[in-house]
């Protein structure tokens, strides 16, 4: 049977890896670094995750014109991702069918699995290297913070256009065309016209992921087990949903 699609796009935060707990030590540890007699907005700080923002997004959404002359961003930023290194990388967990839908996807199904988020590179290989992702996903594949061009993340489409199309290029060019042992790009990379979006798919748990893919003018599944609102998500009306990962290969493929 012909598949769907000819590629998926993973997020990871809540779309693979329950990362929540990750993310929030790690910046409730950031904000009592820098401004350690200010009280955290707890509740704000869990909507901001829920949003899918960056970090930089969020540690100025959650201070106050008393405090925000005390954010410098490179600062904050470089001080998050060390803190994150330090205690969140081990909080940091796949979902118990990830894999197994990984696995399933590249090595069953033969699609090409990349993963676009707005996570650090460096933490998004970390982890998928010591889960054993990077055996089904081409390192070259993860594209994450440091790693756009430009810096433009999601919900931003050159992450995908000018990041991710050229290095499956590559990619292809070095492993030969998708699936048969010919040389090159597969023909859905190259067509006139460019790649087909409606053969393209978005996995995403917030907004975020909603947003790039209306962007980007590819269908979303939408992970509704993940970290983002509810409602809004909803609202926002994604092809195809599911509750878990288990669900993936029988709602998506058929």
């Amino acid at each position: 049977m012909p598949q769907k699609y000819d590629l998926i796009i993973l997020d990871f935060d809540g779309t693979i890896y329950d990362s929540h707990e990750a993310i929030y030590t790690s910046m409730q540890r950031t904000f009592h670094h820098f401004l350690p007699d200010h009280p955290l907005p707890t509740t704000q700080l869990t909507n901001l995750i829920a949003q899918g923002h960056s970090p930089e997004v969020t540690f100025r959404a959650l201070l106050d014109p008393t405090t925000l002359e005390a954010f410098d961003e490179a600062t904050w930023i470089t001080t998050y991702r060390a803190l994150y290194a330090e205690h969140g990388h081990s909080l940091t967990k796949p979902y118990p069918a990830a894999y197994d839908l990984v696995r399933t996807l590249t090595q069953t199904h033969r699609i090409p699995v990349a993963i676009v988020s707005n996570k650090a590179v460096s933490a998004l290989r970390a982890a998928l290297q010591r889960d054993g992702f990077l055996a089904f996903i081409p390192e070259a594949l993860v594209i994450g913070d440091g790693a756009f061009p430009g810096g433009k993340r999601k919900p931003d489409p050159a992450g995908f256009a000018e990041g991710l199309v050229p290095r499956l290029k590559e990619y292809f060019a070095v492993r030969g065309g998708g699936g048969g042992g010919g040389g090159g790009s597969p023909e859905w990379l190259e067509r006139d016209g460019g790649v087909d979006m409606r053969r393209v798919l978005m996995v995403g748990d917030t907004i975020t992921d909603i947003r790039f893919a209306r962007n980007l003018g590819c269908p979303v599944c939408w992970c509704r087990f993940g970290q983002g609102d509810a409602a809004e998500c909803e609202a926002a009306g994604p092809e195809v949903v599911i509750d878990g990962l288990e669900e993936f290969v029988g709602t998506v493929l058929g």
